[in-house]
C-alpha cells in the first residue's frame, strides 16, 4: 500500500509547479456549468488485483494493474473558488471492468485565471465485474489535485490526478484498496454570471472634471501620404485610435501612428508645462479586480510610449478605471470593444 501511495503522490506532485503560473484571464465563470470529457489511466491496488485474479474475475492469475480509462463529469461553479460535480470513470483490463461513479467538491485557486490549480475531494463507488462475477465496496472516498489551462474563454485543458480509497469486505486481510487515476481532458464552460458593475459615481472614478471631449478617429491603414492628424488638446481627449485586443495591453502599429501625433502636440511650447492623466478603460468581461489591473497596464503602455517619444515622464500619470465608466453600451456578455479605450485628461494646477 505504501508503494501505491508514493506512486500517486508523484503523479499528483507533477502538477504542483503549475500553481506558480496562475495569471488572470478576462472571463467570468462564477455561476457557470462545466462539462468535461477525457481519458487517462487507472492504477489498481496490487492486493485488489490479486484478489480479482484469484476469484476468477480476470483472465489470468491477477488483474492488470494498469488500465486505460474514459472519464466524464458535469460540474457547477458556485463561485470563482468552489464548485460541485458528478461524473464517472470507465476502465477495462484483463477481462475486468471498473465503473466508478463519483460526487465531488472542488476548490480552485482562481477559476478566472489562465492557469487554475485546484483540489478535489468527495466520494466514489467502484463496481467491478468480470467473467460473470461482480463486487463493489461498502464505502469509498477520493482526493485529487489538478490544473486547468484555458485555451479560449470557454474551453480549457484539464489535467487531474487523484487517489481513491475504498473498503471491500471480500478482500482478505486489509479490507481497504488504494487505486489512483490520471486523466487529461477538455472542459467546456457555459457563460457565467457577470459581476455587478461598479457605479460610475464611485468617488475614485471621477477625480477630474470632464469639460470637453475631442476625438481622434481611427484610420484602418495609415500611410505616409495621408494628411497629418490634427489633435486639439482639451481638458479631456478620447483617443479612439487606441483600442486593445481582448485580454491585451499591447499597442498595435495603428496605435503608434496616432500616439506619434499626440507626442508631437504635447511637445509644442504652448503645452510644455501641462500635466496629463492617461486613463485606461476596459469592457465589462471579467471581475472588477482584474479589469482594474488590465486597464492600469493599458494606461501604462500608452504613457511609456509617449515618454519614449520625448514627453517628460513627470508630465504623465497612468491610471486604470476598469469597466466602471463605459462610454458605449455593453451587450449581454460585456463584449463592446469600443470600451477598451484610453483617454487623456489634463491635470489642472
Amino acid at each position: 500500500m505504501r508503494d501505491q501511495i508514493l506512486k500517486s503522490v508523484r503523479v499528483l506532485a507533477a502538477v504542483a509547479p503549475l500553481i506558480a503560473l496562475a495569471q488572470p484571464l478576462a472571463a467570468q465563470r462564477k455561476g457557470s456549468w462545466e462539462f468535461t470529457v477525457g481519458g487517462g489511466v487507472v492504477h489498481t491496488d496490487a492486493a485488489l488485483g490479486g484478489f480479482l485474479g484469484g476469484q476468477g474475475f480476470a483472465n489470468g492469475p491477477t488483474a492488470g494493474l494498469w488500465a486505460p480509462a474514459l472519464a466524464g463529469r458535469v460540474g457547477y461553479n458556485v463561485t470563482e473558488h468552489w464548485g460541485f460535480s458528478i461524473g464517472a470513470v470507465d476502465a477495462k483490463t484483463s477481462g475486468v471492468s471498473y465503473f466508478t461513479p463519483f460526487v465531488a467538491a472542488t476548490y480552485t485557486a482562481n477559476l478566472n485565471a489562465r492557469f487554475s490549480p485546484f483540489v478535489t475531494f468527495g466520494t466514489q463507488f467502484t463496481r467491478i465485474t468480470g467473467n460473470g462475477f461482480k463486487v463493489h465496496p461498502t464505502w469509498g472516498t477520493r482526493l485529487g489535485l489538478g490544473v486547468r489551462k484555458m485555451i479560449s474563454p470557454s474551453v480549457a485543458l484539464r489535467l487531474e490526478g487523484r487517489m481513491g480509497m475504498e473498503h471491500f469486505q471480500e478482500l482478505p486481510g486489509a479490507k481497504t484498496a488504494y487505486s489512483s487515476i490520471v486523466t487529461l481532458g477538455l472542459s467546456f464552460f457555459t457563460a457565467g454570471r457577470r459581476a455587478a458593475a461598479v457605479s460610475p459615481s464611485v468617488p475614485c472614478v471621477c477625480q477630474l472634471p470632464r469639460v470637453r471631449v475631442d476625438t481622434v478617429w481611427r484610420t484602418p491603414a495609415p500611410a505616409p501620404a495621408l494628411p497629418p492628424v490634427t489633435i486639439v488638446l482639451r481638458d479631456t481627449l478620447e483617443i479612439e485610435g487606441i483600442n486593445f485586443d481582448f485580454d491585451s495591453s499591447a499597442l498595435t502599429p495603428e496605435s503608434h501612428w496616432v500616439l506619434d501625433r499626440m507626442a508631437q502636440e504635447l511637445l509644442k511650447p504652448e503645452w510644455a508645462s501641462t500635466k496629463w492623466e492617461v486613463a485606461g478603460h476596459t469592457s465589462s468581461i471579467g471581475s472588477h479586480e482584474y479589469n482594474m489591473a488590465l486597464s492600469q497596464r493599458r494606461a501604462e503602455s500608452v504613457r511609456a510610449y509617449l515618454v519614449s517619444k520625448g514627453v517628460l515622464s513627470g508630465r504623465l500619470t497612468a491610471k486604470g478605471y476598469g469597466e466602471v465608466a463605459p462610454k458605449y453600451p455593453n451587450d449581454s456578455e460585456g463584449r463592446n470593444w469600443r470600451n477598451r479605450r484610453v483617454e487623456m485628461r489634463r491635470i489642472k494646477p
